[in-house]
């Protein structure tokens, strides 16, 4: 069975081997990565507080730093009897306090695209575009966007929402990934942005 980024990734072989194995995300593989943030940043004094709110729903937090442990694990899990989705279970620990970063993607087959559902419970939901390049990197952007309140989707319009542009690259010389992850908003600028690398765990992936 393909996965859901096999479908929808655009030139899903330019990618890098070890990207296309890390994306080969299904019933029997699993992903579970550790690594450091070097960068956290982003957002204005307004912006981190109402970011706070996000901690209730892990998925947005406040607080900025360097050399942030990170840690990341995919896997599959049954929505419902029809739909099967990819977890996105993100972890940032600073000076002993965690911060979550949850969310879970799933393939709509009707309009052929990715949808991410952030938070546990879900709070937002956003559609995302893969392309790989020539030189094997992934990029990740975000599209529409919707608030989830009480089982209904509220269409955000532009200037609310948090656009996203994620690289994802596999460094050979180090063995291991690099990302960098940039949210902004057309009106508030810089909401939220990250870089670092990270490692796969030894026996975790099947």
């Amino acid at each position: 069975m393909s996965s859901i980024y096999e479908k929808s990734i655009n030139n899903y072989h330019l990618l890098h081997p070890k990207l296309r194995k890390r994306y080969q995300l299904d019933g029997s593989h699993t992903f579970s990565g550790t690594g450091t943030m070097s960068e956290i940043s982003g957002g204005s004094f307004l912006v981190r507080m109402l970011l706070k709110l996000g901690v209730f729903f892990r998925c947005f937090f406040s607080e900025r730093g360097k050399d942030i442990p990170f840690t990341i694990k995919n896997r599959t899990c049954l929505l419902n009897r029809e739909h099967i989705g990819i977890e996105w279970n993100r972890t940032f620990i600073f000076k002993g306090k965690k911060r979550f970063f949850d969310a879970i993607m799933v393939y709509d087959e009707k309009e052929d695209r990715i949808l991410d559902f952030f938070g546990n419970p879900h709070l937002l939901l956003s559609v995302l575009a893969f392309e790989a390049s020539p030189d094997g990197s992934l990029t990740i952007t975000s599209g529409k966007q919707w608030l989830l309140i009480c089982g209904k989707r509220i269409p955000l319009p532009k200037w609310m929402r948090g656009t996203s542009v994620v690289c994802e690259t596999f460094d050979e010389s180090k063995n291991c990934f690099n990302i960098s992850v940039h949210v902004q908003n057309t009106i508030l600028g810089t909401l939220f942005f990250y870089k670092g690398t990270f490692q796969e765990e030894e026996g975790e992936s099947c």
